[in-house]
C-alpha cells in the first residue's frame, strides 16, 4: 500500500522507457511462456543494481545488453512461494505468511534484483553532440513529465528476462478449462485498480505511478480443435452432454459438474481463437513454425500502467456497436469517429447489442464534451465469465463481466448494466489516461469519472431520474457515513475491504455533484464538467507529470474554473469526515412580515446526538480491519459552512429562493414575505370542486387565473370519491391551512449539500401540498418519506392513492407511495390502505369489471416497476395478530395462478418472482404455525392454503430446472422463500433444501444464493457447514465465487459476533404454576448482548465462541495451505485469523526414532554395516569421549573424511596377502569411536529431566532458533543425574588404538561446557513395537557400508606370527571368565546418533540411591575387562615404528548420512 519512499532508492533510480512482451499462451496443459524486453534509463551514472516487481513467475534466463547473467548475479524473491504455512506450523503461526505479505506488499522486499555487470559501463550523453538525445527525452517526457533544462541523461539499459508461468493464482484466469465445465474455453487477465496484479504476468514497475509504452506479441492457437488437439480432444469422455452453441452455464441449474470434458463437434473445433488486447492490433498472422498457431501483435503508444494492460483469448464473436451510432454523428464526424467493438462467447451477440448499444454515442457525447479519445481509434469490449469484478479498465478496452448481459425481453438489468457500461468508458479518460498521483487522491479519480457518467445519463434517462437517483445515493451516505474516515484517507485504504471502494465511489461522486451545483450557481455555467475538461486538457499538453492528478492540483483548477476560494470545501468535504444534520424552526412574524428560520447542527452535539449505532453483521469485518491497521477517523466538523439556498412557496404559488449563508453551528436569518393576498390557490380548489359537483365547466373564471394543481388532482367528482372512498380535510384543518402565510418551506432546495435536514412545526398539510404542487421528484420523495412516519389515516392513503394512479409522477416516486399506503391497511381504518392498493391494480391492470387480469403488456416500463411495486406493497399488510389476512393471500396467490403472458413481447420472470416473494412474505407470520386462538376450520384453511402456495412455488423452481429462466430467477427466488418460512418456522428447518444447491455444477449465483440462506439460518454453527464453506473458499476456481464466499463467510463472523443467530425450537421456561423461575447464574443475556454492540466486546464474544473450534481451525489450516487462493484470498484468511488466534513463533517439528545398526563381516577384512528394523523409543545413556592422549608409536586406525558421493571402496591388491580378522578381535583390539574437535567432555552425573529428548543431530549449517515442540516418548525408569554437557561440533570418525602404557597415569581429561542432559537408556531390552518413522523400512535391499581395512606388508606378516595367534587365543579365553558380568550394548548396534568409547577411569558417575551399589559392582567388573583388553591391544603390535590402520567406506546405492 506505501510507495518507496526513499528518493535514492533503485526503483527511483531509473525510469522505464519502453517494453516489450512476447507471450505465448497455451491452453492444454496451462502454461504461459514470455520473455520481457524492459528498456531502462539510468538517473545516475553509479547505477549498480536495478529492481523489479516480479511474482509468481519462473525466471529461466537473464541478460543485461545481451550478456547472460548468472544465478548469482540476480535475486529473486517469489512471494507466491511464500504465502501458505509452511510445514510444522499451524494457525498460531499465521503472522509469519502476514508478514511475508507486508514486506512485499510495502516494498520491503526486493523481488526481482539485477545486477548490471561491471563491464557495462553508463555513459553520460550530450545533449548538444548526440542525436539520441532527442529521443530518449521524448519518451523520458511520457513517464517522468516535461524534461528539466540542463538535467544529465545517461545511454538507457536493455533487460531481458525469461520466465514461463504454470501456477496461475492471480493476473491470468482460464475459464471453461476445469474437468466437466461444459462452458466455452477462454483465457483473459484479471486487471485491478490497484498496483501488484501486473508483476504476476510479466516482470515491470508495478508501483501504480510509472507509465511507459508498451509493445506486445501474443502467441496463441488458431482454432479451438487446434488448443486441445493433443489434450482434451484425443480423450474420449463418451458420456456428458455436448457444449451447445448459445447455451451458457447460467442457464443450468443443476449440471452435473462431475461429467467429463465433453468432445466439440466439428463445428466447434473450426471456432477461430481470437485476441484481443489493450493497444492497436499491428498484426496478426499464421506462425510459420507451426501452422496451428497465430502471433498477434499489438502497440500501446500512449504511456500506460502495467496494471492497464489487459488480454482476452477465446472463441469469441465480434459485435460492431459502431452501427449504432446516428448517421449524422458518423457522417459529422468522419474518419474521426471511434470504432467500438464488443467481444463475446458465442451465441450472446444479440444480449451484447442489447446492452451495450449506448457506448458508440457514449464515446461520442465525451469526446465533443471534454477531450479527444486518449488512445488509438478503437475501444473494445470482452464479456467474459468468472470476473470478480463488473469491469476492469485497461488502455483502449474493458473486459467486463458476462452477467451484465441482458436480452431485449428483459427490463431490470437495463439501468445497473447501461450505469456500469458508461462508467467503463469514462474511466478510459480518467482512471486509464489521468491517475492519482498518491493513494489518498484516489477520491479525484474514482469521483471524476462517476460524474461524467451521471451527467451523460442524465442526458440518457432525464433529469427526474438523475435527481431521483442522487436522493437516493445522499440518503444511503447519511447511513453509511459512521465511523467512516475523510475521503483523502479513505484513499489508504480502499484495497483493505470491499466495503470502502464502495462508500467511496458514492460519496466522491455525491462530494462533486454538490460543488458542482454550488459552482453552477456562482459563475451561472461552469462547473465541474469544466474542470474536469480542464484537467484533461492539461494531460493532454502534458502539463500534469506522469499524468498525475493530486488533490491539491485539484483544487487549483476547481478555483480557476469557479473563480472562487475553494479551501473551506475542501476541508469540510475531502479532508473532513461526516455529513451535517439541520434542525429548522420556521416562524412567521406578522408585524414585521418575514419568516424567522432558525436553523441548528446537530450533529455533534452530545445533548442531541443518538445512540451510538450498533455494529451491523456486514460491517464487522470491516471495522475489524479498519481499527487493526490504525486507519484514522477524522473529527466531524462542529460546524459545516457554506451557502443553502432556502425556497418558500407562498401562497401565490410562486417559489421564492433565498441564499442564506450557513458560518456556525446555530444561525438565525428573517427571510422576506412577498405575497399580499392568502390562500389564493385554496379559493381556486374550492371553485373547481363547486362547479364539479354542479355538473358545470371549471374554465369559466377568469383567464388570467392560473392552473395551481398540475399532480394527484384525481377523483375530484362525487361518483370517483365514493367509489374510491377518498377521505378530504376536516374544516378545522381547512381553516388552519387558510391562516397559514405560505404553502411550504425547503431547505437545501439545489442540493448543495450532502445532509439530513428536518423541518420543525412543518405540519402535514404543507409536505402534502408539496408533493402535489413542487415539480422537483427531490422535494416528492421528502414528502413521502415525512408521510411514512406518520400513523396510518386514510386522508394518507387517499392522497398517496392519488399519487399512485397519476401517471405523471415519476415511477420511483409512484413505487413509493404504494409501499406507504400499506401502512393505512389496518383492521381499525377499515383496511383502506388495502381497498386503495387492490381498487389501484384492478384499474390498471386488470380487465375492468372483473378481478381477473388482463394479459401482460411490459411495453411501458414505469407501468411495469408499478405492477411488481403493488403486490410488494400488498405483502407488507399484517394484521394486529401479526398474520397477513387470508384476503392478501388470496390475492397474491390469484396472481401467480391466473398470471397471462401471451402476446407479451417481454419475459415475466422477473414479474412471477416478485409474486412469488410477495406470497412467501405473506405467509410468514410473525407468531408460531400453530395457535391455540385458532378455531379447526380456519387451521384448516390456513394448512390448506400454505399448502397451495408452496406448491405453487416449488412449481416454478422445477420449471426453472428445464427451461431455464434468465440468471435462474426462480431458483433463486425460491430459495429465498424457502428461507423466509422456514425462519418463521412455517415448514420445517430442512438445510439440505439449500446445501444441494451449493455444490461445483450449478448456476455460479444459485450457488452463491444457497450459500447466503445457509448463513442466514446460522448454520455457520455447524462444524460440517463451516468445512465445507471454508474449503470452497479456498479451493474453488472461480475467482468471483472465491471472492464472493469469502465476504458471505466474513458476514457469517458477523452475526456470531454480535450474537445476530436466529433460534429455532427454543426450549420453554421452567414453571411452577404460576410462578417463573428466574435464573440468576452469571451475566443475564441482555448485559451479554449489549457488550457485543461494541468492537471490542464484539471481537471477544466471537473469540470465545470459536476459539476452541476444531473444526474451523483445521479447516482454516488447510485453506492457508492451498494453492489456489489468490494473493486477496489469503490476507481475508488471515486477517479472520488475527481476530481468532493468538500469535504464538513456534515451529512444530516431526522427528522420527532412531533406529539401530548392525554390523557385519564378510571377509577380506570387510564389514558391512546397515539400518535394522528395529527402533529406539527411549535415550541412551550418555557415551562420552575417550582422553586425548599423547601420541604414541605404533599403527592406528583413521577415518577419512567422505563426501556422500564416496567413490568405489579401493580394494587390497591381489599381491598383498590380507589376513583374516575376526570381528570380535577387531571390536577388542581397536575402540570405534568419534573423537570431536574440541577436548573431550568429562563424564558428569546426569540430571534429572522431566521429559526425555532423543540427542541432537549434528546438521551443516545453524538452525534458526525457533522453538522445538517435540512429543515426548514413554517415561523411562527415572535416570542419575548429571549435568549438562556441550552439544558436540561435527565429529571426526577415527579408529585408533587407545590402551595407554600400564605403567602410565591417564591424563585428565580437560573441562567440558554443559550440556544437555540426556537420560540413561535402561539396560533391558526394549520390547515394545517399533513405532512407524518418515524413513521407509528397507527389508531386502538395505543400503551398506563395507569397511577395507589397508595394512602394509610388514604390519600383515606380524599378525600372521605365532605369537599373534597365542595372543587371539589368550584374548578369546580372557572373555569367556566374566559371563556373568551385565553386557553392554552390542558394538554392532548403534543408532543413527555418534557414538564414543568411554575410558576405564571415566566410567565412574553418582549412583542413584536405589541401583547405586548394583552399578557400582558392574563398572568394577567392566574395568576389569577393559584393562585386560588395553593390555591384549597393547601387545598386538610390538616394535619401534607403528604403522597407521586405514579404514574406508564403501557405500553402494544409497547415500551417506552426514553423521556417518
Amino acid at each position: 500500500m506505501d510507495d518507496f519512499e526513499d528518493s535514492e532508492s533503485p526503483a527511483t533510480s531509473f525510469t522505464v522507457l519502453n517494453q516489450k512482451l512476447e507471450l505465448d499462451f497455451s491452453f492444454s496443459p496451462r502454461l504461459i511462456k514470455g520473455k520481457a524486453t524492459i528498456e531502462v534509463q539510468p538517473h545516475i551514472a553509479n547505477l549498480k543494481t536495478v529492481n523489479f516487481h516480479c511474482r509468481q513467475l519462473k525466471i529461466t534466463s537473464v541478460k543485461v545488453e545481451g550478456r547472460v547473467s548468472s544465478r548469482r548475479d540476480f535475486g529473486y524473491s517469489n512471494l507466491y512461494e511464500k504465502l501458505t504455512l509452511y510445514p510444522g506450523t499451524g494457525i498460531e503461526q499465521y503472522h509469519f505468511p502476514k508478514s511475508r505479505i507486508e514486506r512485499h506488499v510495502s516494498g520491503i522486499e526486493d523481488e526481482l534484483s539485477i545486477t548490471i555487470p561491471g563491464s557495462i559501463r553508463i555513459k553520460e550523453i550530450r545533449p548538444d553532440l548526440s542525436a539520441t538525445h532527442d529521443v530518449i527525452l521524448n519518451r523520458d517526457s511520457f513517464a517522468s513529465g516535461p524534461h528539466r533544462s540542463g538535467e544529465i541523461l545517461f545511454t538507457p539499459i536493455k533487460f531481458e528476462i525469461e520466465y514461463y508461468l504454470q501456477d496461475f493464482r492471480d493476473a491470468v484466469h482460464f475459464a471453461g478449462i476445469e474437468e466437466g465445465d461444459s462452458r466455452y474455453p477462454h483465457i483473459y487477465t484479471r486487471n485491478s485498480p490497484f498496483p501488484g496484479m501486473a508483476s504476476c504476468l510479466f516482470p515491470c514497475i508495478d508501483d501504480g505511478t510509472s507509465k511507459c509504452t508498451f509493445e506486445i506479441s501474443i502467441r496463441y492457437p488458431r482454432t479451438l480443435g487446434d488448443a486441445f488437439s493433443k489434450a482434451a480432444l484425443s480423450v474420449d469422455s463418451g458420456t456428458g452432454p455436448p457444449l451447445k452453441i448459445g447455451v451458457h452455464k447460467a442457464d443450468s441449474v443443476m449440471n452435473d459438474g462431475g461429467d467429463d470434458t465433453p468432445d466439440f463437434s466439428e463445428e466447434e473445433k473450426a471456432m477461430e481463437i481470437s485476441v484481443v488486447c489493450s493497444g492497436e492490433m499491428t498484426d496478426d498472422i499464421v506462425d510459420p513454425t507451426d501452422s496451428t498457431r497465430k502471433t498477434a501483435s499489438f502497440l500501446c503508444a500512449s504511456p500506460v500502467l502495467p496494471q492497464h494492460i489487459g488480454i482476452a483469448i477465446g472463441p469469441f464473436e465480434n459485435v460492431n456497436l459502431s452501427e449504432y451510432r446516428d448517421t449524422l454523428d458518423d457522417d459529422r464526424l468522419g474518419s474521426n469517429a471511434i470504432r467500438v467493438h464488443a467481444f463475446c462467447l458465442p451465441g450472446r451477440a444479440d444480449e451484447v447489442r442489447n446492452s451495450a448499444m449506448i457506448l458508440a454515442r457514449t464515446l461520442d457525447n465525451f469526446t465533443e464534451r471534454y477531450q479527444s479519445y486518449p488512445f488509438e481509434k478503437a475501444y473494445k469490449l470482452a464479456f467474459v465469465d468468472d470476473l470478480d469484478c463488473d469491469v476492469a479498465s485497461t488502455a483502449s478496452f474493458s473486459i467486463c463481466s458476462s452477467r451484465l448481459l441482458f436480452p431485449e425481453t428483459v427490463w431490470e438489468p437495463l439501468e445497473k448494466t447501461t450505469r456500469v457500461l458508461v462508467h467503463a468508458v469514462a474511466s478510459q479518460w480518467i482512471g486509464v489516461n489521468v491517475i492519482a498521483e498518491r493513494p489518498n487522491d484516489h477520491w479525484v479519480i474514482t469521483g471524476g469519472s462517476w460524474f461524467m457518467t451521471e451527467l451523460y445519463l442524465r442526458d440518457l434517462f432525464g433529469r427526474n431520474d438523475h435527481r431521483f437517483r442522487q436522493k437516493s445515493m445522499v440518503d444511503k451516505i447519511m447511513d453509511m457515513d459512521h465511523r467512516r474516515p475523510s475521503l483523502h484517507i479513505l484513499g489508504e485504504y480502499l484495497a483493505l475491504d470491499p466495503g470502502e471502494e464502495e462508500f467511496m465511489e458514492l460519496k466522491s461522486l455525491s462530494v462533486l455533484t454538490i460543488l458542482h451545483n454550488r459552482l453552477v450557481k456562482q459563475s451561472g455555467k461552469n462547473g465541474v464538467d469544466r474542470c474536469l475538461y480542464r484537467l484533461l486538457f492539461n494531460a493532454r499538453n502534458e502539463k500534469l507529470a506522469n499524468g498525475a492528478i493530486s488533490t491539491e492540483g485539484f483544487l487549483d483548477i476547481c478555483e480557476k474554473v469557479g473563480h472562487q476560494k475553494l479551501d473551506n470545501f475542501f476541508n469540510q468535504w475531502v479532508y473532513g469526515s461526516g455529513c451535517p444534520t439541520f434542525e429548522c424552526f420556521p416562524q412567521f412574524n406578522k408585524k414585521k412580515q418575514v419568516i424567522q428560520l432558525t436553523i441548528r447542527q446537530t450533529q455533534s452535539d452530545p445533548t442531541l446526538k443518538p445512540e451510538e449505532r450498533p455494529l451491523a453483521a456486514a460491517d464487522f469485518m470491516r471495522e475489524v480491519k479498519e481499527n487493526k491497521t490504525g486507519l484514522r477517523t477524522s473529527q466531524e466538523s462542529p460546524a459545516f459552512v457554506g451557502p443553502m439556498t432556502i425556497r418558500i412557496h407562498e401562497a401565490d404559488g410562486t417559489p421564492y429562493e433565498h441564499i442564506v449563508e450557513i458560518n456556525s453551528s446555530t444561525l438565525k436569518v428573517e427571510i422576506p414575505y412577498n405575497t399580499k393576498y392568502k390562500r389564493l390557490k385554496r379559493n381556486r380548489l374550492a371553485k373547481e370542486r363547486a362547479a364539479a359537483a354542479q355538473g358545470l365547466e371549471t374554465a369559466v373564471d377568469s383567464q388570467d387565473d392560473v392552473t395551481l394543481y398540475s399532480l394527484g388532482d384525481l377523483f375530484n367528482t362525487t361518483e370517483e370519491i365514493e367509489e374510491w372512498r377518498i377521505s378530504d380535510w376536516s374544516p378545522e384543518d381547512e381553516a388552519r391551512m387558510e391562516q397559514e402565510s405560505y404553502e411550504w418551506l425547503r431547505v437545501d432546495a439545489d442540493f448543495e449539500w450532502i445532509c439530513r435536514a428536518h423541518i420543525n412545526d412543518m405540519p402535514s398539510y404543507m409536505y402534502v401540498s408539496q408533493l402535489q404542487q413542487d415539480k422537483d421528484v427531490v422535494a416528492q420523495a421528502e414528502s413521502i418519506q415525512y408521510l411514512a412516519l406518520k400513523e396510518g389515516h386514510p386522508l394518507i392513503s387517499s392522497i398517496l392513492v392519488k399519487t399512485l394512479m397519476d401517471g405523471r409522477y415519476f415511477h420511483g416516486i409512484r413505487t413509493m407511495a404504494a409501499e406507504v399506503i400499506a401502512a393505512s391497511a389496518k383492521e381499525h381504518l377499515d383496511w383502506i390502505g388495502l381497498f386503495h392498493l387492490e381498487k389501484a391494480f384492478r384499474e390498471l391492470y386488470c380487465i375492468p369489471g372483473s378481478p381477473m387480469t388482463r394479459s401482460n403488456d411490459f411495453s411501458d416500463r414505469a407501468s411495469y416497476l408499478v405492477q411488481c411495486a403493488i403486490p410488494r406493497a400488498v405483502s407488507q399488510i399484517k394484521g394486529a395478530d401479526g398474520r397477513a389476512p387470508m384476503r392478501v393471500k388470496r390475492f397474491l396467490l390469484d396472481l401467480i395462478r391466473y398470471n397471462d403472458n401471451r402476446g407479451n413481447e417481454y419475459s415475466d420472470d422477473y414479474y412471477v418472482a416478485t409474486l412469488m416473494s410477495a406470497l412467501a412474505d405473506s405467509l410468514a407470520s410473525g407468531r408460531k404455525a400453530q395457535d391455540p386462538t385458532l378455531s379447526l376450520e380456519d387451521e384448516a384453511e390456513e394448512f390448506e392454503f400454505t399448502r397451495k402456495s408452496i406448491e405453487e412455488m416449488s412449481r416454478h423452481q422445477r420449471l426453472d430446472e428445464w427451461i431455464p429462466t434468465y440468471q435462474n430467477i426462480y431458483t433463486t427466488t425460491a430459495l429465498e422463500c424457502g428461507l423466509k418460512l422456514m425462519s418463521r418456522r412455517v415448514i420445517p428447518l430442512t438445510p439440505t433444501e439449500f446445501l444441494q444447491y451449493t455444490r461445483i455444477g450449478n448456476a455460479e449465483n444459485v450457488r452463491l444464493k444457497a450459500w447466503e440462506c445457509l448463513i442466514a439460518l446460522g448454520m455457520i454453527t455447524k462444524d460440517s457447514i463451516i468445512r465445507f464453506l471454508v474449503h470452497e473458499m479456498s479451493t474453488d476456481p472461480s475467482p468471483s465465487v472465491r471472492a464472493s464466499l469469502i465476504r458471505i463467510f466474513c458476514n457469517a463472523l458477523g452475526q456470531l459476533a454480535i450474537g445476530d443467530l436466529p433460534k429455532f425450537d427454543l426450549p420453554a421456561e421452567p414453571t411452577n404454576g404460576d410462578l417463573v423461575i428466574e435464573r440468576d447464574e452469571g451475566p443475564s443475556d441482555r448485559a451479554a448482548e449489549f457488550a457485543r454492540r461494541t468492537l471490542d466486546g464484539a471481537c471477544k464474544g466471537l473469540k470465545t465462541d470459536l476459539e476452541d473450534n476444531i473444526a474451523l481451525r483445521e479447516a482454516l489450516e488447510a485453506a492457508l495451505r492451498s494453492q489456489t487462493t489468490s494473493l486477496h484470498d489469503v490476507r481475508e484468511l488471515v486477517e479472520v485469523c488475527g481476530l481468532l488466534y493468538p500469535q504464538i513463533n513456534a515451529l512444530r517439528l516431526t522427528i522420527p526414532l532412531p533406529r539401530y545398526w548392525r554390523a557385519e563381516h564378510i571377509g577380506n577384512g570387510q564389514m558391512r554395516f546397515y539400518r535394522t528394523d528395529k527402533v529406539r523409543t527411549t535415550p541412551r545413556e550418555p557415551l562420552v569421549m575417550a582422553p586425548k592422549e599423547k601420541e604414541s608409536k605404533g599403527p592406528r586406525l583413521k577415518l577419512p573424511k567422505l563426501k556422500p558421493s564416496a567413490a568405489p571402496a579401493v580394494l587390497v591388491p591381489d599381491s598383498q596377502e590380507v589376513p583374516v580378522i575376526s570381528e570380535e578381535q577387531l571390536q577388542r583390539s581397536q575402540s570405534i569411536h568419534t573423537i570431536p574437535e574440541v577436548p573431550a567432555p568429562i563424564v558428569q552425573t546426569p540430571a534429572p529431566v522431566s521429559a526425555p529428548l532423543p540427542l541432537p543431530v549434528p546438521t551443516a549449517a545453524p538452525a534458526p532458533e525457533i522453538p522445538v515442540l517435540v512429543a515426548a516418548p514413554p517415561e523411562p525408569p527415572k535416570p542419575a543425574t548429571s549435568k549438562p554437557t556441550e552439544p558436540e561440533r561435527k565429529p571426526t570418525l577415527k579408529i585408533r588404538n587407545t590402551a595407554p602404557d600400564l605403567g602410565e597415569k591417564l591424563p585428565k581429561p580437560a573441562p567440558a561446557k554443559a550440556r544437555k542432559p540426556v537420560e540413561e537408556k535402561p539396560r533391558k531390552p526394549v520390547e515394545e513395537k517399533p513405532r512407524k518413522s518418515h524413513h521407509p523400512v528397507e527389508p531386502k535391499g538395505r543400503k551398506s557400508r563395507i569397511v577395507v581395512l589397508k595394512l602394509s606388508s610388514s604390519v600383515l606378516s606380524r599378525y600372521l606370527t605365532d605369537e599373534f595367534q597365542s595372543q587371539r587365543k589368550r584374548k578369546a579365553e580372557d572373555s569367556t571368565l566374566d559371563t556373568r558380568a551385565p553386557k553392554r550394548q552390542q558394538s554392532e548396534e548403534s543408532d543413527d546418533m555418534p557414538l564414543s568409547i568411554q575410558a576405564p577411569e571415566l566410567r565412574k558417575s553418582t549412583e542413584s540411591t536405589e541401583n547405586g551399589k548394583k552399578r557400582k559392582a558392574d563398572g568394577e567388573m567392566s574395568e576389569e575387562r577393559a584393562i585386560k583388553r588395553q593390555a591384549s591391544s597393547e601387545s598386538m603390535i610390538t616394535g619401534p615404528e607403528r604403522k597407521r590402520l586405514v579404514l574406508k567406506l564403501n557405500v553402494g546405492k544409497g547415500k551417506l548420512p552426514p553423521h556417518m
